[in-house]
């Protein structure tokens, strides 16, 4: 049922770094490749805030992966492409938060990178 809904590919990157440095803080992250997994990414709202000086943008993004896709909310996505490999939405993209289960799928709230 979601299968056909399943149109764009994600490729999938997860943080390796797990240890501490001398002082107890993280390490730098050192994302690698996971998979490229079938998926459907869209924006819901784009909008502007505008604070003095400073102009941020505001951008609700969310991705349908199937059941069982491993994907958590540590993880990137490096590239969205259609099917033949044409980039769709350029940029990295973050899991915010954790991945929300439904019947058919899993669903994600996505933050893009700058």
């Amino acid at each position: 049922m979601i299968s056909g809904r399943l149109t764009m590919r994600a490729t999938v990157e997860r943080n390796q770094a797990i240890a501490t440095d001398g002082w107890g803080n993280p390490v730098a992250p050192d994302f690698q490749p996971l998979g490229v997994v079938r998926c459907f990414i869209w924006s819901t709202a784009s909008r502007e805030i505008v604070d003095g000086d400073k102009t941020a943008m505001i951008e609700d993004i969310r991705g349908l992966f199937a059941l069982g896709t491993d994907i958590t909310e540590a993880d990137e996505i490096t590239a969205v492409t259609d099917a033949r490999g044409v980039v769709l939405i350029p940029g990295r993209l973050r899991v915010e938060g954790p991945i929300q289960h439904k019947h058919t799928h899993v669903e994600a709230a996505l933050k893009r990178i700058a």
